[in-house]
């Protein structure tokens, strides 16, 4: 079967390999479409500590397809907790001690989803859900984290920073907890289109929470920046593991500020991002705003078009 294969930072080669062999309790998936994420992004210009095994590695972790036992559409996040470990048992599955390795190789014909993985995290499509839009659950899943994370109260201002895919998200996950949204930042293509995910632009200043979302340094200096005393934020977008963003000590100490981290998803967050998707509760289908084939993907990530948000990969 073809495959994209990571042999390290700018090297992604389409290759010829051998067909995954299903063992027990393991899922064949014949992929229908896999999408490219800013995590996809990131690990291509510089590798990923987490998301990546030593090279060469499958690539590629979003994805729909047709599980090839059954001719069921399905889709499946990237991990699966162990359910046993004292993280796990303290219902903080995201720092579970078994959570690795994460699943890659959606950007292939066929993927093997592991038995523990399937157990826990493969779940069947809507009916009526497209592909492409089935294939943002790992995505949206991580948002919904992120809002918990947040602990957003009805009434609340919320503010988001960047309104990429992971931002639009993150505003209609807000809207749907019951807050006022404002998006901060980006092209004003995006901020119009951050109304269809239910926010209003604006400098987010004073907000009751504040989300980042863009994965820079800036954007972590930016959100502590904005938050109001005694406020919330927190970090979601990742940042290579040197980087040493600076912290505004007083605000943090004498404004009593709350710095949260959010990383990856638990089953909880997996199952109600596919509810999300199927309700059909904002324009999902807009945030996958290109198509290309296995081939296409490393030239979509070299140069990456100005409106793109994500791709859809069809093998």
């Amino acid at each position: 079967m073809r495959a994209l294969v990571f042999h390290g930072p700018g090297d992604v080669r389409l290759e010829d390999v051998p067909e995954p062999e299903p063992g027990p309790g393991d899922v064949l998936v014949q992929v229908e479409v896999a999408l490219t994420d800013g995590t996809d992004a990131k690990a291509y210009r510089r590798g990923h500590p987490v998301l990546l095994g030593p090279p060469p590695s499958p690539f590629g972790h979003e994805f729909c397809g047709i599980d090839v036992a059954t001719g069921r559409r399905v889709v499946a996040a990237n991990s699966a907790p162990c359910g046993a470990c004292p993280p796990c048992r303290r219902r903080e599955e995201t720092l579970c001690e078994n959570l690795f390795p994460l699943l890659n190789g959606a950007y292939a014909e066929l993927l093997l989803v592991p038995q523990r993985i399937a157990r826990v995290n493969l779940l069947r499509v809507p009916h009526g859900l497209a592909p492409e839009v089935a294939a943002l659950l790992e995505s949206l899943a991580c948002c919904l984290h992120g809002i918990e994370r947040a602990a957003i109260e009805p009434g609340q201002t919320v503010a988001v920073v960047g309104v990429g895919p992971i931002g639009l998200m993150l505003c209609a996950a807000a809207r749907d907890a019951g807050a006022d949204v404002v998006a901060v930042g980006g092209r004003a293509s995006r901020r119009e289109l951050a109304q269809e995910f239910g926010a209003t632009p604006g400098d987010g200043k004073g907000a009751d929470v504040v989300l980042e979302a863009a994965g820079r340094e800036e954007a972590w200096r930016t959100a502590v920046e904005l938050v109001r005393p005694g406020g919330t934020v927190v970090l979601f977008g990742g940042l290579p593991r040197d980087a040493a963003p600076p912290v505004d000590a007083y605000r943090l100490h004498y404004e009593e500020l709350t710095l949260r981290g959010a990383f990856h998803h638990a089953p909880r967050h997996v199952r109600a991002a596919l509810a999300f998707l199927a309700s059909g509760a904002a324009p999902w289908e807009r945030l996958v705003t290109h198509r290309v084939g296995l081939g296409g993907v490393a030239a979509l990530f070299d140069d990456p078009p100005d409106d793109l948000l994500k791709a859809a990969v069809v093998p």
